[in-house]
């Protein structure tokens, strides 16, 4: 494998316990003094500085957590793996390092992605240009998109690798036990503290609406560009695992149903032998324990929080909706 070097985004996270926590406050006073003392309070409109705040706060450590559990989820299923030492090693780096000329690029096309999101907004390049140089809340605003979308293209490229690292061990390295697909869940609690961090971003766009400049219409760049990643790095790592499990239960299925024709042949009622029934049963009991077999790797753990993570959007949104038309009655 080439040269990898821990992810930029991992370097920010302050090295002792709490480290994240601590990390994520700090950088949500230095995001917020930043933005506000870049305002011009003459200016005629502002930036959405606290949506900047809160999501590039939220963003850096909630993604080192995903990327420390997504290492975690890999170890666990190491002794379920058909891999050696160094492939194992290889895949277990993919999911904490990137090359600096890759990293580089996808920060140059975050910072693309930013200036389509301005373009889409009204703001072309040479209007982006003469903004910055006016200062205030133009610049501000400017300046947070672009750090949004450099921060965010990061954490969803990475998100999208190692989801695809887990689809590959799915389709062919992990080994299937159908008596025993609990030792698969680690692929379903990959996905869903995967599209936990994009699920959380989603939740926060709301605030981006206090601001009464920004419009639904403005932020959909930023939407589309979170959800379509979110439902992929959801998917990726357990459908290969999904249809395996499928596939390996019809077989097994198969094969049951075929033992247990050749014993009982074409008798039925009085004319099946007391031994012939006798050694049918086992193959029953086998059956119904195969039938039973889900063809997905989640246990009611997973699925209880994925339910949770996905009512938090949509109260989000409803709090926001409600709190705009308080205000318009009141104010």
């Amino acid at each position: 494998m080439k040269h990898q070097n821990k992810i930029w985004l991992l370097r920010l996270i302050l090295p002792f316990a709490y480290g994240r926590w601590c990390t994520g406050i700090l950088m949500l006073l230095l995001f917020s003094l930043i933005f506000h003392f870049g305002e011009d309070d003459s200016a005629d409109t502002t930036s959405p500085l606290l949506f900047f705040s809160i999501i590039l706060a939220y963003i850096i450590p909630v993604f080192s957590y995903i990327v420390e559990q997504s290492s975690r989820a890999l170890v666990e299923l190491r002794p379920h793996l058909n891999l050696d030492e160094d492939q194992f090693y290889n895949v277990k780096l993919a999911l904490t390092s990137r090359s600096g000329i890759r990293s580089g690029a996808i920060a140059l096309a975050g910072v693309m992605g930013g200036l389509g999101h301005l373009a889409f907004m009204g703001n072309p390049p040479a209007r982006v240009v003469t903004a910055m140089m006016s200062g205030g809340a133009v610049m501000v605003n400017i300046l947070g998109t672009l750090l949004v979308w450099v921060v965010m293209s990061t954490v969803i490229v990475q998100l999208v690798r190692s989801a695809r690292q887990y689809a590959r061990l799915g389709a062919d390295s992990v080994r299937i036990e159908l008596l025993n697909t609990r030792v698969l869940v680690p692929f379903a609690r990959v996905a869903i503290i995967s599209s936990l961090a994009l699920l959380g971003a989603l939740a926060l766009y709301p605030l981006m609406f206090f601001d009464q400049s920004i419009s639904l219409y403005g932020s959909m760049p930023g939407l589309v560009a979170t959800t379509i990643p979110m439902l992929i790095i959801f998917a990726m790592p357990i459908w290969p695992v999904h249809k395996r499990i499928a596939e390996a239960k019809e077989q097994e299925l198969a094969v049951i149903n075929r033992r247990i024709q050749v014993e009982m042949g074409n008798k039925a009622g009085d004319q099946i032998a007391v031994e012939t029934l006798e050694r049918v049963a086992p193959l029953l009991n086998y059956r119904r324990e195969i039938m039973r077999v889900s063809p997905w790797p989640f246990d009611a753990s997973a699925i209880t929080r994925l339910g949770l993570y996905i009512v938090i959007v949509p109260l989000t949104w409803a709090g926001a909706a409600l709190i705009e038309i308080l205000i318009e009655l009141y104010i």
